[in-house]
């Protein structure tokens, strides 16, 4: 066999051992060999403040486990840097039409694996431009958002999953996004129905215990109804990722039965994860020195296997 034969084909030379087409294997096993674009993920939430802990301890088990990882992040709302320009600029007593110089892009390496390809990078930019209004869109500015196309253009070859982080999450982005997951916030879970009560020892009331399915119902209302209630057009979510902010009050077997509800209503479960009672800086990724510390990545492991598996399972393609 000759030494720089591609591995299609000698998978494709095995197969016409066994009896098959020598060419139709080789076009199988090219179509395999074929490397696939990344994904680019957007996270969808109501409220992201107390999330970026969880997305971050995902990027950073993606990179541990050998995947090359950019955290792309808006820099800063558009509308808040122009008037923060004309407010400075009449602070001083410039021209008010003297253009705000944008804040420049930064790049920094949260975590590198020092003998593999696991790399994890926190790329900050502005997303978008607008430009002034015209006849033709009803007195509108027009929202350009070239910078961020080019951004992952200029990104899209050297990672593994492009992970966007949006300054508002609630909305999905079919331009650029590849893949859409649900992250889903709980304060108080919902085990209880509150509105009715029951006597209990000590006559104390308790309320009415909620079955996984009713529990699960409850949740899609409270956590995600943001998602029902937009007049955005219907989009394809790849699963759904619950984040509890205190100790959950029931065992595996109960969620167990949420997931398999949630999974009936088409939103595919991809594990649940405890902030536990420490607080937790808001709307900030983890230090890079958690990023290095096993026992905080290894808590995000299974999710984001499962995330993974996921991705794969899915072309890469637009929402």
């Amino acid at each position: 066999m000759p030494k720089n034969q591609s591995t299609a084909a000698q998978t494709a030379r095995r197969a016409s051992r066994s009896g098959g087409k020598y060419t139709e294997a080789l076009r199988r096993a090219t179509a395999s060999d074929a490397p696939h674009p990344p994904h680019v993920l957007r996270f969808l939430a109501e409220r992201s403040g107390n999330l970026y802990h969880l997305v971050g301890g995902i990027a950073a088990a993606w990179a541990h486990s050998g995947q090359r990882v950019l955290l792309l992040e808006e820099a800063e709302d558009y509308w808040r840097w122009t008037m923060s320009g004309v407010r400075r600029s009449r602070s001083r007593r410039k021209k008010e039409n003297e253009p705000a110089t944008p804040p420049e892009p930064t790049t920094s390496t949260l975590w590198a694996s020092p003998d593999g390809p696991g790399l994890l990078m926190h790329h900050t930019c502005m997303w978008e431009t607008r430009h002034p209004a015209q006849e033709n869109n009803r007195g509108f500015p027009h929202t350009d958002r070239s910078p961020l196309a080019a951004a992952v253009a200029d990104a899209i070859d050297a990672y593994d999953v492009i992970v966007l982080l949006p300054r508002y999450w609630s909305y999905p982005d079919r331009e650029i996004a590849t893949a859409h997951v649900v992250l889903g916030e709980i304060d108080i879970f919902p085990d209880a129905d509150c509105r009715t009560a029951l006597p209990g020892p000590g006559d104390e009331e308790k309320g009415v215990p909620l079955s996984p399915e009713q529990s699960a119902a409850v949740l899609r209302e409270r956590c995600l109804g943001f998602l029902f209630g937009s007049p955005h057009l219907p989009i394809a979510l790849d699963g759904v990722i619950w984040q509890s902010n205190w100790e959950l009050p029931v065992d595996a077997d109960y969620l167990a039965g949420v997931d398999r509800d949630m999974n009936r209503a088409g939103l595919r479960p991809l594990g649940w994860s405890l902030a536990g009672r420490r607080p937790v800086p808001h709307k900030q990724l983890p230090e890079p020195d958690q990023m290095k510390d096993l026992s905080f990545v290894q808590r995000f492991q299974p999710i984001a296997a499962r995330l993974r598996t996921a991705l794969a399972a899915r072309p890469a393609g637009r929402n």
